[in-house]
């Protein structure tokens, strides 16, 4: 029983890591956390404060960290 028991906890360990979505972020060589969150912390401001609309918002902030350098690339 018991090796059923972890033959199957195994099995859904396995499946659940399968299931989960790939995560992308902005990566920058050479460039700390920090200075990660203040540029997009910069891009952000920028873009709310020319009242951009919501639905450019993204592609704004993309655009932005680009020009700083940074890409958004997968990350695992």
């Amino acid at each position: 029983m018991f090796k059923n028991f972890s033959a199957l906890l195994i099995l859904s360990v396995l499946l659940a890591a399968c299931a989960s979505p790939p995560r992308y972020d902005y990566v920058k060589q050479g460039a700390s956390q920090y200075e990660k969150t203040n540029a997009m912390s910069e891009c952000n401001y920028q873009i709310k404060l020319n009242k951009t609309a919501v639905q450019e918002q993204g592609n704004l902030l993309n655009l932005c960290m680009q020009g700083k350098g940074f890409r958004y690339v997968r990350v695992d």
